[in-house]
């Protein structure tokens, strides 16, 4: 995993450097009006907390400097469906480990040199010029102890790009510049695992829905790191269950499945009494943490292919910018270049393609 270059807090006019522990372990307890730094040197698209504990905070606000302001950002919600219509809540909250995470946000970062004036009026831990993002907790409650960045490129980046096609590296200034090429890839990457229904990026998904069924089922997204919240639909609420092979229900990761303990757990609900509430359609719903690490998985260096070649070829189509290749195209023509690119970024992709499986309480892909 990749960890921040910095992670600060601001509390009582002061900082705390949480940078060489914020990946091992900080046991911080958040309290009222605390603001946490975080500096990378490139965008993200979220940050993954993992280990929370303490209460739920839903008064915060995360943003990013513009590199002339905070700009508030939206983070992803989600629509969860209750007894009497629906609501619109905050995906993430920290109520226990996930990731809040804002995705493809329109508002860009501006690196920025951190000093005495600036984010805050008091002597920051270090002096560094990265892209800075903040969360500001109105009221605390919450206990972090871990935390990564999600970056908005995993896949490639725009220098592997420029080296990928024989470029000098891209810039603010040029064409195409650098926002476009990090957006290009980030829509790639999205593409990716769509279609193989796979992801090699940490992410987080909020109050799916699934079908019970006493033998298990399979959660939508793969691979399943860990459930963090499982509940039961018992007519006005969900029942929120204790995990473990001890207690209400464990994931099997090899399998991607999610199984409720039986006989106790037959005994509690698949009654006649409740059954008509656990076979509603989604009757459970679920959080969870998936996908694998870039970092150490084995097929990333066949992932990275993929995508620089979908990118490239997106720029030479979408763009005509054949005149920026020093060499190649007296070889193969613009458009024998495109379909050799495409053709072997689907014969790859279609080596990474994963088969959805139907039943078990799964719906369809």
């Amino acid at each position: 995993m990749k960890t921040f270059d910095r992670v600060w807090l601001f509390r009582g006019g002061a900082y705390t450097d949480w940078t060489a522990t914020a990946f091992t372990g900080l046991s911080a307890t958040i309290e009222d009006g605390d603001i946490v730094y975080f500096a990378a040197d490139d965008w993200l698209a979220g940050i993954l907390f993992l280990g929370v504990g303490g209460s739920a905070v839903t008064d915060f606000l995360p943003a990013l400097y513009n590199g002339d302001e905070w700009v508030p950002i939206q983070g992803e919600r989600a629509l969860v469906n209750v007894a009497a219509g629906f609501t619109w809540d905050r995906a993430y909250s920290f109520q226990g480990a996930g990731a809040l995470t804002w995705g493809k946000t329109r508002e860009v970062p501006m690196p920025t040199m951190s000093s005495t004036t600036w984010p805050e009026t008091a002597t920051p831990p270090a002096t560094v010029t990265r892209n800075w993002y903040r969360i500001t907790f109105t009221t605390g409650g919450t206990t972090l102890d871990t935390v990564f960045p999600l970056m908005y490129n995993t896949y490639t980046t725009p220098r592997e790009m420029a080296e990928f096609l024989g470029l000098a590296d891209f810039d603010d200034i040029g064409q195409p510049n650098l926002n476009y090429i990090r957006r290009s890839i980030r829509d790639q990457e999205d593409w990716l695992d769509h279609y193989t229904r796979k992801s090699w990026r940490i992410r987080s998904t909020m109050d799916e829905g699934a079908d019970f069924n006493p033998y298990g089922f399979r959660p939508r997204n793969q691979p399943v790191i860990m459930v963090t919240r499982l509940g039961l639909w018992n007519g006005s609420t969900y029942d929120i269950l204790g995990y473990g092979r001890g207690e209400d229900f464990w994931l099997e990761p090899d399998k991607g499945m999610v199984f409720l303990t039986l006989p106790s757990f037959r005994m509690r609900y698949y009654s006649w009494l409740l059954s008509r509430y656990i076979r509603q359609p989604s009757s459970i719903t679920l959080d969870y943490i998936w996908g694998a690490d870039f970092e150490t998985d084995d097929d990333a260096e066949n992932v990275s292919g993929i995508v620089k070649r979908l990118v490239g070829a997106d720029m030479v189509r979408t763009n005509d910018e054949t005149g920026i290749f020093r060499s190649g195209l007296e070889i193969l023509s613009k458009g024998e270049k495109l379909n050799s690119w495409r053709e072997e970024a689907m014969e790859r992709a279609d080596t990474l393609r994963s088969i959805y499986m139907v039943g078990l309480g799964t719906g369809q892909w």
